[in-house]
């Protein structure tokens, strides 16, 4: 799967990327996708979404 085009996405599109990732990833490798919590791929997904924002640097004290 090819990178994204440059920009920011809603989070509910980089959830879709993140979990069609995952799932091609999975299915590459001949493995189970095993993370199907709802509430960690909301988690995940608001990670991600902080690493596109320009100018913002995560503090690393925070926690999930």
């Amino acid at each position: 799967m090819g990178r994204p085009p440059a920009g920011r996405s809603g989070t509910d599109e980089l959830k879709a990327r993140a979990v069609a990732w995952v799932e091609a990833t999975c299915a590459d490798q001949h493995v189970e996708v095993k993370l199907s919590d709802p509430v960690v791929l909301d988690r995940v997904a608001e990670l991600l979404a902080q690493g596109c924002q320009t100018g913002v640097s995560r503090v690393s004290s925070k926690r999930l």
